[in-house]
C-alpha cells in the first residue's frame, strides 16, 4: 500500500502494480504556460495549459529571473483513467519556487514540500480521461544563470499513477520530464503500446487484454469490463438425438430435432440409451402388424 496515496486508498481500496492498468506507459512532464503572466492574485493556474498534446509542450524558458507559470502534466495514450498520482521533484540551488498548487481534489504532500528532493500525492474524486491531465502548477524562476527543475520519484513512495478500479491498479510513471531555465528541457511522451480491450468468455467472465491474447470474444479496442459487456452463459443440458446424447442448449437441441432433457442434465449416464415406454410400445405394435 502506498502511504502517500492515502486519499486514493480511502476512495478505491488501493491495489498493486501487479498487472498493467489503463494508465500504463504514461509520463509526467513540465510545460511552459506560453504567454501567461504570473501574478500572485490568481489562486490557481491549472486552467492555463497551452500545450495541446505532449508533442507541443515547451519544456524550457529563459533565465531572466522573472517567474514563469509551469504546468506539471500527466501524458497518456488513449484509454487512461487517472484518479491519483505520487511523484517528487528536485531542482538547481538557484531555482526558486515562488508559488505552487495542486490541480486535483486532494493533496497529501510531505512536510517539507515544495523543497527540492521532496514529494507529494494528488488525487481526484472522478477519473481523469484526457490524454494531457493537469496535475500541478508552479511559478518558478532561476535567479543566477541557468538551472533545471527535474520531475522524478517521491523520496519514499516512488512514482505511480492510480486508476479507478477497486482495488486500484498502480502503473509506474514511465518517464519524467525536465524543465530548463536558460537551458533545454525534455518532455518524454508516452510510447504507444499494445492496444487492449474487453475479452468475453463463454462463462460470462471478462478480462482486459490485447486482441491477440484474447481466447474469447474481443469487444474492441478501448472497451472495458466495468460494466461487464459479456453476455451471461447459455444454460445447457442433455439433448437426445435418438439414442445419441449431446450437451447443448435447449434452442440448439430443438433445431436438431432432439429431445432436451432439462438445464443442467448430463450425458453420463446416457439418458438416451434406454428406450422410453412409448418407443418400446410402438416397436411392439410394429412387430404385430
Amino acid at each position: 500500500m502506498k502511504k502517500a496515496l492515502l486519499a486514493v486508498a480511502a476512495l478505491t481500496c488501493m491495489g498493486s502494480a501487479a498487472l498493467a492498468g489503463p494508465n500504463a506507459g504514461g509520463t509526467l512532464i513540465a510545460a511552459l504556460s506560453e504567454g501567461t503572466v504570473y501574478t500572485p492574485d490568481i489562486p490557481s493556474y491549472c486552467g492555463d495549459v497551452t500545450a495541446t498534446d505532449c508533442e507541443t509542450a515547451v519544456p524550457q524558458t529563459g533565465a531572466d529571473g522573472a517567474p514563469e507559470v509551469i504546468n506539471i502534466l500527466a501524458a497518456f495514450n488513449p484509454g487512461n483513467r487517472l484518479v491519483g498520482i505520487v511523484f517528487g521533484w528536485s531542482y538547481s540551488p538557484n531555482v526558486v519556487i515562488e508559488n505552487y498548487g495542486a490541480c486535483g481534489d486532494f493533496e497529501l504532500a510531505n512536510a517539507d514540500w515544495p523543497a527540492s528532493g521532496s514529494g507529494t500525492a494528488v488525487t481526484w474524486f472522478s477519473p481523469q480521461t484526457e490524454q494531457l491531465v493537469p496535475v500541478y502548477w508552479a511559478a518558478a524562476y532561476s535567479w543566477d544563470g541557468a538551472g533545471t527543475l527535474q520531475l522524478g520519484l517521491h523520496p519514499t513512495q516512488g512514482g505511480d499513477f492510480a486508476d479507478d478500479t477497486i482495488p486500484a491498479v498502480l502503473d509506474p510513471i514511465a518517464g519524467f520530464g525536465t524543465f530548463g531555465f536558460g537551458v533545454p528541457g525534455s518532455a518524454p511522451c508516452p510510447q504507444a503500446g499494445p492496444t487492449e480491450g474487453a475479452c468475453c468468455f463463454a462463462d460470462g467472465s471478462c478480462t482486459v487484454t490485447t486482441e491477440a491474447d484474447c481466447d474469447g470474444d474481443y469487444q474492441g479496442d478501448g472497451t472495458v469490463c466495468d460494466p461487464n459487456p459479456c453476455p451471461p452463459p447459455t444454460a445447457e443440458g442433455a439433448c437426445c438425438l435418438d439414442t445419441e446424447c449431446v450437451v447443448t442448449s435447449a434452442d440448439d437441441c430443438a433445431r436438431q430435432g432432439g429431445d432436451y432433457r432439462g438445464d443442467g442434465t448430463t450425458c453420463d449416464p446416457n439418458p438416451c440409451a434406454v428406450p422410453t415406454i412409448e418407443s418400446s410400445w410402438g416397436a411392439l405394435k410394429n412387430n404385430y402388424r
